[in-house]
């Protein structure tokens, strides 16, 4: 069987802003598939998305999720199909197959042709239009890090019919969707079960029955978009199964609302069909270490982890010699125009200037870890506490501590997603004897290392003031 490379395209959350400010004037490419959904936007009536995309300066996911979740929604889809046509035309890594998770099972089929880039942007666009007007119930979703099994057991001792598993992500990662009552409470009995569980930065009940009203304006909304039988293998995590004819297009788009994702499945599926490789199509790595933790021996690569550069992007590309050497999937490049030179594009991100940060591998450790021995006392000063919170979340995500650095973005420079965050924080916190329940922090308003020493430093002084007995 030959070894075979797939693309996988992330759904909600995935969207860093900037994305492609530093890339833009060596890839034409990225102009001109910004421009063309910046005018389905404008047909709309919406703002443009490119500027989101190109300004590190733009609101960040958070501020989307309150504010303008349209934009955020057409801004993932956009930086995914960019992300695609940059990767496959201009570096000619070659996909065998596709797979999108959730909302990006539509990106998968408008890179895969079964819908033009203008009605693929069209479809987006209408689905916030159905969210809004079908006053589609508040609520959201909460990632648990246990089996599939584990979590229904859990929604069936709540006994709260709302409550759906929405996406079995791998053996330790489980998405629970349903109202935010209903989701506090699924964090109190995980949280008393030993169980992490972090509330996603989405602001709808995904992939749960609640949207059945929603999905069926949108399908109506969208009936009259021409499909196509994809030009590419597109296998689909919520029907479980490649997509083959117009009709199962149509059953995704107009299904994906309401029906679970099968994440784990899927992964497993391509892997006995020869898929060795994996490429996310998008920004962070959220879907390749999912595949890490499912596939062993799995070649992974997110080259749009963290905003980049151009040679930051190729030297991602190059760390994995089978795209490289591969005669079906080979890393090309194209010069730089004449008179220019080889530099990277300036801007408030610029990786080129130091070597690549690299992507977070899991290093073996010691069963006592050095932040265990070498906590700081409750009355220790900055500088102290801001070398054992570095040293910390150096453990868990297997980065060199010097690699953290004091005013770094932990997402957007560094690609640590926010269910890593959440991790590293709780493990701070219990290296301080703070308790978790006590912080009250979102952690997206924490979002460098200083950031995130100063809450420590807060938390700890208001629990044990300085001069107490405690």
């Amino acid at each position: 069987m030959p070894t075979r490379t797939a693309f996988l395209f992330p759904g909600q959350g995935s969207y860093l802003p900037g994305l492609f400010g530093n890339l833009v004037d060596r890839h034409p490419v990225i102009g001109e598939t910004l421009s063309i959904v910046d005018e389905v936007a404008g047909r709309l009536g919406r703002a443009p998305v490119s500027p989101m995309l190109l300004d590190p300066g733009s609101p960040n996911l958070q501020e989307l999720v309150e504010h303008d979740p349209p934009a955020l929604h057409l801004a993932i889809f956009a930086s995914s199909v960019t992300a695609f046509r940059l990767l496959t035309e201009d570096y000619r890594v070659r996909p065998d197959l596709l797979l999108g998770h959730s909302f990006g099972e539509l990106t998968a089929l408008t890179a895969a042709g079964a819908l033009t880039l203008e009605d693929g942007a069209h479809v987006v666009a209408q689905r916030d239009e159905s969210l809004s007007r079908i006053e589609a119930p508040r609520g959201g979703l909460v990632a648990l890090n246990c089996g599939a099994r584990r979590a229904q057991d859990i929604i069936g001792a709540l006994d709260e019919w709302h409550l759906a598993v929405a996406a079995d992500n791998g053996p330790g990662q489980v998405v629970v969707s349903g109202p935010d009552e209903e989701l506090a409470r699924v964090h109190e009995v995980a949280t008393a079960l030993g169980l992490t569980a972090t509330r996603l930065r989405i602001p709808y009940p995904f992939h749960n029955p609640l949207l059945a009203d929603t999905a069926d304006d949108f399908g109506e909304r969208v009936a009259d978009v021409p499909r196509r039988v994809p030009r590419l293998p597109v296998y689909s995590a919520i029907l479980g199964r490649y997509i083959e004819d117009v009709g199962q297009v149509g059953r995704v788009i107009s299904g994906h609302l309401v029906l679970p994702v099968r994440f784990l499945d899927a992964a497993r599926e391509i892997h006995a069909d020869g898929a060795r490789r994996f490429v996310e199509s998008g920004p962070k790595g959220v879907l390749v270490d999912l595949v890490a933790a499912i596939v062993p021996g799995a070649v992974t690569v997110a080259p749009l982890r963290k905003r980049t550069d151009r040679r930051g992007l190729e030297a991602d590309l190059d760390a994995v010699p089978s795209l490289a050497r591969d005669g079906r999937a080979t890393v090309s490049r194209r010069p730089a125009p004449p008179g220019r030179p080889e530099a990277p594009a300036p801007g408030p991100v610029d990786v080129a200037e130091a070597a690549p940060v690299p992507v977070p591998v899991p290093t073996p450790r010691a069963e006592t870890s050095t932040a265990e021995e070498s906590a700081p006392p409750a009355a220790a000063g900055r500088d102290a506490v801001f070398d054992t919170v570095r040293t910390v979340y150096a453990d868990l995500l297997g980065y060199p501590p010097d690699a953290l650095e004091p005013d770094a973005d932990l997402e957007a420079d560094l690609g640590i997603d926010s269910i890593k965050q959440t991790e590293a924080f709780t493990r701070t916190l219990e290296h301080f004897g703070i308790p978790p329940a006590d912080s009250g922090a979102r952690l997206t308003n924490y979002p460098t290392m200083d950031a995130i020493v100063d809450l420590v430093m807060r938390l700890r002084d208001d629990r044990h003031p300085v001069g107490s007995d405690a």
